[in-house]
């Protein structure tokens, strides 16, 4: 989207369009805050656990441990 206004503002520029310009802009603006909002959280992990499984949990670079039991 950033690139599609990018091009559409510099034609429009070039061509004397003011509209090709806003569009450009408009375009250019809600891809950079699209951009900005960062990546949606996605799902690493799944798994029921049955009746006495349990889960250890443990973080990377910590020495911190969670046990999870079903």
């Amino acid at each position: 989207m950033i690139r599609a206004g990018i091009r559409s503002l510099a034609r429009g520029s070039h061509q004397g369009s003011a509209l090709l310009s806003g569009l450009g802009t408009a375009l250019l603006a809600v891809g950079w805050l699209r951009r900005r909002r960062g990546p949606e959280k996605r799902l690493l992990y799944a798994r029921t656990l049955r009746s006495g499984e349990g889960l250890r949990i443990r973080m990377v670079g910590s020495d911190e441990e969670l046990e999870v039991e079903g």
